[in-house]
């Protein structure tokens, strides 16, 4: 690493001039996340980004260059409250601040400068001279861990773990059923017997790209409200009720990342039932959000969803299956394996910082408790 060359990129040319090397980098990282891509976060800070005359958004995109190589970024967002020269306080993250649109929000980078990356918090921590500036380090357990243990300029307030779960597809889908739970092949077993009973022809669509997707994407929506208004399962927000939200899926199917994106659409005698999106990202399929017609709930068609888009994943060569993230049974019951991220909020380390960021930290979930209250 000698020859390792940091570079903090601040301006939307810096940013548009580090598309051909990210994606080069992105073909050079196993295990890439569709949140970790140049499409992605280029699409995220043209929706999501903000600027008034006292809260502003500002690029802060780490990077680092070995031999001239891009070999790892780290996108972040330096959010001022107050004056710029005189604010009151910043929020240093990385891109994803959106009601979990953005799942896992770790920088890219090869390997051996995964933890090399996250030493650039403690370089932006030094930079601070005025107000509280609260930092969110994100990485997997591991690495996070690690970095806060030998950085001593960067004090962790507060941690949120991140399960994310996984699905490795060893052998075929009957020797993969085989491997299976009995809970779980029980529940397959009444999905499909279910459907026959009551002579109910099943097929799977699988459509690709944006000119496939986008017709059909309004449909999704409208399903995607209709599971958010379930209330016998597991309880999700209807993530694409906030037009923001439609607008960055626009902005996705307007980019490269489209040729990532699949709409998998369980039918039933026609009728589409159910859907869900995925992203294929080299050997792994990323299954994003999903919705159903509440109408076939009794059918457990998202179950069927997911048993039937992992037959599809075998002769397509995918090795993995990403489920995402939160623990749920839905998930849990596959048998995946997990990878723990983690997401601290952090100051630097001084005593009235700490005292400072404790105390936001404090007023904020008393706000989130009354807000739950007031909804209930």
């Amino acid at each position: 690493m000698s020859n390792l060359k940091k570079l903090v990129v601040d301006t939307d040319a810096g940013f548009e001039a580090l598309a051909a090397s990210w994606r080069l980098l992105e073909t050079q990282v196993p295990q890439l996340l569709p949140f970790q891509t140049y499409d992605w976060n280029r699409a995220w800070w043209k929706v999501f980004s903000d600027s008034s005359w006292y809260h502003k958004d500002e690029l802060a995109i780490c990077t680092l260059h070995d031999g001239g190589q891009l070999v790892a970024v780290m996108p972040l967002t330096n959010t001022h409250v107050g004056l710029h020269s005189l604010f009151v306080y910043r929020y240093v993250r990385p891109f994803g601040a959106d009601p979990n649109l953005t799942e896992i929000r770790v920088p890219l980078a090869l390997p051996a400068y995964d933890e090399t990356i996250l030493q650039q918090w403690e370089d932006l921590s030094r930079q601070e001279t005025f107000g509280l500036t609260e930092f969110q380090v994100i990485h997997t357990r591991q690495h996070a861990a690690h970095f806060l243990a030998n950085n001593a300029a960067v004090h962790p307030l507060e941690a949120r773990d991140v399960p994310n779960f996984i699905l490795h597809l060893d052998g075929n889908w009957p020797s993969f059923k085989s491997g299976l739970k009995r809970n779980i092949k029980e529940s397959l077993r009444r999905c499909y017997n279910s459907l026959a009973r009551d002579n109910l022809q099943l097929r799977l669509q699988v459509w690709k790209g944006a000119e496939a997707i986008k017709p059909r994407l309004h449909e999704f929506y409208t399903l995607h409200a209709a599971r958010a208004s379930a209330t016998d399962t597991v309880e999700h927000p209807d993530y694409f009720a906030d037009p923001r939200h439609c607008a960055f899926m626009a902005a996705l199917l307007d980019s490269d990342f489209a040729k990532r994106m699949h709409l998998f659409s369980l039918e039933l005698d026609g009728h589409v039932v159910a859907m869900r999106l995925g992203f294929a990202m080299g050997e792994e399929l990323y299954l994003y959000y999903s919705g159903y017609d509440l109408q076939f709930a009794r059918y457990s068609v998202m179950t069927t969803l997911l048993a039937e888009i992992i037959q599809w994943s075998y002769p397509q060569n995918f090795k993995r299956i990403n489920l995402s993230v939160g623990e749920d049974v839905s998930k849990t019951r596959w048998g995946p394996s997990v990878t723990h991220y983690v997401e601290h909020q952090c100051v630097k380390n001084n005593a009235w910082r700490r005292n400072l960021g404790n105390g936001i930290l404090k007023m904020r979930k008393l706000r989130r408790n009354w807000s739950g209250k007031k909804t209930d």
